[in-house]
């Protein structure tokens, strides 16, 4: 549980320094172009610290909880497999369940997009 509290830290930190600005660059951008203002329940810096502090640090607990309460399940009962190859095979089904299937599910727009193409493919062309 250290080890995952160790990597929401270091998801704090990524989250924090990279995603933050960008936030913020969003919630500045729709002021300048908003008539309304609606009242603040909890503070942008209530969000952006303690908030997000919160929610990564407990999601990432909570997850490895979760992962590790797996891995003592399926040792030695998906075959004869060692402590670490339990747990590369229990990483990459759960890789291929939670990434993978989706992202070769479903389209890189959603049906009711405003945009006609895939994200990264070229438009089609127009001209006859």
């Amino acid at each position: 549980m250290l080890a995952v509290l160790a990597a929401g830290l270091l998801a704090l930190a990524v989250a924090y320094f990279l995603g933050e600005p960008q936030v913020d660059a969003g919630i500045a951008y729709e002021d300048a172009h908003s008539t309304e203002h609606g009242i603040e329940v909890v503070s942008r810096t209530m969000q952006a610290t303690t908030g997000l502090a919160t929610g990564i640090l407990i999601y990432g607990v909570a997850l490895g909880g979760i992962a590790a309460l797996i891995f003592c399940f399926a040792l030695g009962r998906i075959g004869r497999f060692s402590a670490r190859a339990t747990a590369v095979l229990l990483s990459l089904g759960a890789l291929i369940a939670v990434y993978v299937v989706p992202f070769l599910k479903y389209p890189g727009n959603p049906p009711a997009s405003a945009t006609p193409t895939p994200s990264g493919s070229a438009p089609p062309s127009t001209s006859s």
